[in-house]
C-alpha cells in the first residue's frame, strides 16, 4: 500500500503522555497521533474515579519504583510547572490534601483542553488503528499496521516519520501494552503486572465483608500505610491496598506473605486494650464491648480472627480482641486483574534511553509514561511522570527539529 503522510514525529498512543506531548510542539513541527481506540484520552477519563488527580504537591521521589531516575526529569519539570502548563491552557485546578484536581473534578475537563491543544496546532489524529510495527531505516521511521472497520474488511496503513514517540501505556484498565514495538530495536521489557491494584487474599477472614469501607492501616512487610479499605469478595481494594500492591508488583512482597489491617491506627494497643475495660464494665459480652465502634459485619471478623463468640465474657478476651483489631491477619494470595489496576509495573528498560528519553539503540525513536518501566504511588505520581517525560521528549524533538 502506498505511503499515506509523512511527518516530523509519529506519537503511538493517544493518552495522557501522548496528548500532552503533542501539547507542547511548537506549531511548525507536523505530528500526528495514532490511537488503537476510537478516540483520543479513553483511559484518562476513568484516572482518580474520575477526577483526574493531575499531580500532587508533595512531588517526592520516593512515591515511585526508580527514584534517581525520575528524580532528573522533575527537577526539569514539577508539580507547579503543570499546573502552570495546564493553566495556561485553560484548566482551572484546585488542590485538595497538596493533590491537585480540575476544578470541576471531571477527568473531561482535562482532556478537553488536551484535545484543543491538539487541535489549535494542527495535529493529526488517527484512530482505530493499530500499529504492528516500526521499522528505522535512514533515520526514517515505517510505522505500520491494520484499521478496524465494523462493516468491511480491515485495511493496512504506512506512515513515515523522523521520530516516533511510543506512548502507548499499559494494560491496566482497558489499555493496551506495545513494549513490544521496540523489540525490534533491541530494547529489553520487564513484564507489565498489575500495579496500584486489588489484592487478593484468602477469603475466610473478610467472608461476609463485601461493599464495607473502613478507614484502617495496612501493613505488608516494612511499608505502612493508613487510608481507606474497600473488602470485597476475593480480597481488598481501597487506596492505602493500592498503594500496597505496589510492593508485590515490584517484587518485594510475595504469594503467602501476610497483609495486616489495623482497624484502631490511631491507638496503640495498649490503648485499645484501655478502651476495651472501660467498655466491659459490668460483665459485658463480646459483642457488647465492640458494639458502636465497629461496623457490624467488620465486628463480626474482629470476633472470629479473636476466636470467640459475641456471647462470651469480653473481660476475658481483650487481649485477644486487641491483638485483632490491631492486626488482622489476612494471607495474600496475588494481585487483581489488569483490569482492575490503576496502573502496571514493568515496561521497556528506562536505563536504555538517554536524558531525553530518545533510545541509546536508535536515533530519534522514544518512549514516555507508563510503557517505561516507572510506576508511582496513587496521588497524581502517575500523571505526573506522564506529563514530565512528555515535557521532555517535546523539548528534545523541537530542539531537534527547529
Amino acid at each position: 500500500m502506498p505511503m499515506n503522510d509523512k511527518f516530523d514525529v509519529i506519537i503511538i498512543g493517544g493518552g495522557a503522555s501522548g496528548l500532552f506531548l503533542v501539547s507542547q510542539l511548537p506549531a511548525g513541527v507536523s505530528a500526528a497521533i495514532i490511537e488503537s481506540n476510537d478516540r483520543v484520552g479513553k483511559k484518562l477519563l476513568a484516572t482518580g474515579n474520575g477526577k483526574c488527580n493531575l499531580t500532587n504537591l508533595d512531588m517526592n521521589i520516593v512515591h515511585y519504583n526508580k527514584p534517581s531516575i525520575v528524580e532528573e526529569f522533575l527537577d526539569k519539570f514539577d508539580a507547579h510547572d503543570t499546573i502552570a502548563t495546564f493553566e495556561r491552557m485553560g484548566l482551572l485546578t484546585k488542590v485538595t490534601d497538596k493533590r491537585v484536581y480540575p476544578y470541576s473534578e471531571c477527568a473531561s475537563s482535562v482532556l478537553d483542553v488536551l484535545r484543543r491543544a491538539a487541535e489549535a496546532r494542527g495535529t493529526t489524529v488517527f484512530t482505530g488503528r493499530f500499529v504492528n510495527f516500526i521499522e528505522s531505516f535512514n533515520d526514517e521511521f515505517t510505522v505500520g499496521g491494520v484499521i478496524k472497520h465494523e462493516d468491511k474488511p480491515n485495511e493496512a496503513f504506512k506512515l513515515m516519520s523522523r521520530n516516533v514517540v511510543l506512548a502507548t501505556g499499559s494494560p491496566a484498565t482497558f489499555g493496551k501494552n506495545s513494549a513490544n514495538l521496540y523489540a525490534a530495536f533491541g530494547h529489553a521489557e520487564r513484564a507489565m503486572t498489575p500495579c496500584l491494584a486489588p489484592i487478593r487474599t484468602d477469603k475466610e477472614p473478610i467472608k461476609g465483608l463485601q461493599g464495607v469501607r473502613v478507614k484502617a492501616g495496612v501493613r505488608i512487610g516494612y511499608r505502612y500505610e493508613v487510608g481507606e479499605v474497600l473488602f470485597k469478595d476475593f480480597g481488598v481494594s481501597g487506596i492505602a491496598v493500592f498503594n500496597m500492591s505496589s510492593e508485590i508488583a515490584r517484587g518485594r512482597a510475595h504469594v503467602g506473605d501476610m497483609l495486616t489491617i489495623d482497624f484502631m491506627p490511631e491507638y496503640s494497643r495498649a490503648e485499645v486494650e484501655e478502651i476495651l475495660h472501660k467498655r466491659v464494665g459490668g460483665a459485658k459480652t463480646v459483642a457488647q464491648a465492640l458494639s458502636g465502634t465497629f461496623h457490624s459485619k467488620v465486628q463480626e471478623r474482629i470476633m472470629f480472627a479473636a476466636h470467640c463468640s459475641a456471647e462470651d465474657n469480653a473481660v476475658e478476651k481483650i487481649s485477644a480482641l486487641a491483638a485483632a483489631i490491631k492486626g488482622f491477619k489476612l494471607t495474600i494470595e496475588g494481585l487483581g486483574d489488569a483490569s482492575l489496576a490503576q496502573v502496571m509495573s514493568g515496561g521497556l528498560n528506562p536505563r536504555e534511553f538517554d536524558s531525553d528519553l530518545m533510545s541509546l539503540k536508535v536515533k530519534g525513536a522514544y518512549a514516555v509514561g507508563e510503557v517505561l518501566d516507572i510506576d508511582g504511588d496513587c496521588g497524581g505520581y502517575n500523571l505526573q511522570w506522564a506529563w514530565s517525560s512528555a515535557k521532555a521528549v517535546a523539548t528534545a524533538i523541537s530542539k531537534s527539529l527547529l
